[in-house]
C-alpha cells in the first residue's frame, strides 16, 4: 500500500521539529510530548489506512524494506539483553529512565515505515522537496529569534536557560550542537540545488551557512568542513568526470569555480570568526598553539576509555553493552561512544548497517539518475549528508536525539523507497 496523505506527512514533519518540549516545565521529560505524540499519531494513522497490516505493493517493495526493518527490530530484542548483561556482569544498577529505551526503537520502526509508504508514492517527492524549503525558513526563524533574544519565552520552551542567555543558537532543538547537525543537510542540499538546478538557491544556501556557523559546534563544523571541502569533491568527481573518455562535464567546473570562492571567502572571514566566535574558534587557536584538546573532547575520550574498560573485562560486555545504564553513565557525548557502551558492537554494526545502506542506495540512485532530473540534486545531497554522519557524529549521538531521529529515519524511508521506484525500475 501507498501511504498518500500529504496534510498528515506535513503535520507530521512541521510537529517532529517545531514542537516546543516545554522544557522550562518538564526539563527533559519533555521529549516524551514530541516522540510519544509521534507514535500515536503514526501508529493510528497507518492502522486507520492499513488496518493493523503493513501492506506493500510487491515482493521486491516488501524486500526493500526488510532490509531495514530487521536491523530496527533486532535493536529493540538487544536493549533488553543489553540491560541484562550491563545487570549481572557490569554491575550496573537498573533505574526507571532506563526503561524509556525501549520506545525509540518502536518510533523508528514507525517513522521508517511510514516515510517509506509515503515516499513509494514517487509523486510526493516533488511536494517532499517543498517541505523542506518550508521548514527550513520556519527552523531559520526561530533561530534567528534566538540570536537576536526578541522573544526569550517562546526559546525557554525548545532549550535550556543557559544555552538562550550564552548566544549559541539551539531552538528549537534542545542543542546548539542538534541545530548545527539538522543544517549540515541543508547546506549540501542548497548547495547541490545551486550547482544542478537553479542559481536562485544560492541566497537559501548562504542562509543555512549562517545558520550552521551561529551554534557554534567545533565538532559539528569539524566533520562538515571534512564533508564538504573532501567528501563531496571525490563523489562530485566520480558522477562528473568519465575517467573512459576523459571528459569533465560543465558542472563539474562550476563546482570548482564556486567551491574556490567559497575556500577564499572562508580563509578572508577567519579573522572575523575568530574575533567574533570565541567559543566556535578559541578551542581550534589553543590547540595550534598548545596542543590542547579541550574539556569537551576530554570528556568524550574520558568515557570512551572507561566503556573500554569495562568491555576488555568481559567479553559479553565488549558484544552486547551494558544497557542505557543511565544511572552510571547517563550522557554519552559521541555516538560511537554511545553505541559502544550500551550496545557494544553488536549495536555498531546494526546502527552503521542501517546508515551505510542508506548510504549505498542513494549512491545508486544518484548513478542512475540523469543529472537534469529535478530531484537529482535531493538525492545528491542526502548521499553526500548520509556518509558525513560518521564525521560529525564523532561530537554527539544526534540520530538518537529528539527531532533528529525523526529527520533521520524520514530520510532513510526516503532513500529507501525512492530505491524500489528509480532503481528497482518500477517507476522512472
Amino acid at each position: 500500500m501507498v501511504v498518500r496523505g500529504k496534510k498528515f506527512f506535513f503535520f507530521v514533519f512541521v510537529f517532529s521539529i517545531l514542537m516546543p518540549t516545554f522544557h522550562n516545565i518538564f526539563d527533559s521529560a519533555g521529549v516524551l510530548v514530541v516522540n510519544g505524540s509521534l507514535i500515536v499519531f503514526l501508529f493510528v494513522y497507518l492502522v486507520f489506512k492499513n488496518g493493523y497490516v503493513v501492506r506493500f505493493l510487491n515482493t521486491k517493495h516488501k524486500n526493500v524494506a526488510l532490509g531495514y526493518i530487521y536491523p530496527i527490530f533486532f535493536m529493540f530484542a538487544l536493549t533488553p539483553l543489553s540491560m541484562a548483561v550491563g545487570y549481572f556482569f557490569g554491575g550496573v544498577n537498573l533505574i526507571q529512565r532506563d526503561m524509556y529505551e525501549f520506545y525509540k526503537p518502536i518510533l523508528y520502526f514507525l517513522i521508517f515505515i511510514y516515510s517509506f509508504l509515503f515516499f513509494s508514492n514517487h509523486a510526493n517527492t516533488i511536494f517532499f522537496e517543498n517541505a523542506l524549503v518550508v521548514v527550513f525558513l520556519l527552523v531559520f526563524l526561530l533561530g534567528l529569534n534566538h540570536y537576536f533574544r526578541y522573544y526569550d519565552f517562546i526559546l525557554e520552551l525548545y532549550t535550556k536557560t543557559r544555552n538562550v542567555t550564552s548566544g549559541r543558537v539551539s531552538a528549537p532543538f534542545v542543542n546548539p550542537y542538534d541545530f548545527a547537525f539538522f543544517m549540515t543537510f541543508f547546506v549540501y542540499y542548497f548547495f547541490m540545488k545551486t550547482l544542478f538546478y537553479k542559481k536562485k538557491y544560492i541566497f537559501l544556501f548562504m542562509l543555512s551557512i549562517i545558520m550552521l556557523i551561529l551554534p557554534q559546534s567545533r565538532s559539528v563544523i569539524v566533520g562538515f568542513l571534512v564533508g564538504f571541502f573532501l567528501i563531496m569533491p571525490f563523489i562530485l568527481n566520480c558522477t562528473e568526470f568519465n575517467i573512459k573518455k576523459f571528459t569533465i562535464k560543465k558542472r563539474l567546473v562550476w563546482f570548482y569555480i564556486i567551491f574556490i570562492v567559497i575556500m577564499l571567502l572562508l580563509l578572508s572571514s577567519l579573522s572575523y570568526l575568530i574575533e567574533n566566535f570565541k567559543y566556535l574558534t578559541g578551542q581550534f587557536v589553543r590547540l595550534i598553539e598548545s596542543g590542547d584538546i579541550g574539556n569537551s573532547a576530554g570528556l568524550r575520550v574520558e568515557q570512551f576509555l572507561f566503556a573500554l574498560d569495562k568491555a576488555v573485562n568481559n567479553p559479553l560486555i565488549l558484544f552486547f553493552g551494558n544497557g542505557p545504564a543511565k544511572d552510571e553513565m547517563e550522557h554519552v557525548e559521541s555516538i560511537y561512544n554511545y553505541l559502544f557502551y550500551r550496545y557494544g558492537l553488536i549495536g555498531i554494526s546494526f546502527y552503521f548497517y542501517i546508515l551505510f545502506f542508506a548510504a549505498f542506495q542513494a549512491w545508486k540512485i544518484v548513478k542512475y539518475l540523469n543529472s537534469h532530473s529535478k530531484h537529482y540534486s535531493l538525492f545528491y545531497a542526502s548521499l553526500i549528508w548520509l556518509l558525513t554522519i560518521p564525521l560529525v557524529s564523532i561530537g554527539n549521538n544526534f540520530t538518537e536525539q529528539v527531532r533528529l531521529s525523526f529527520f533521520y529515519y524520514m530520510m532513510v524511508g526516503f532513500i529507501a523507497a525512492s530505491y524500489f521506484k528509480i532503481v528497482k525500475g518500477e517507476k522512472n
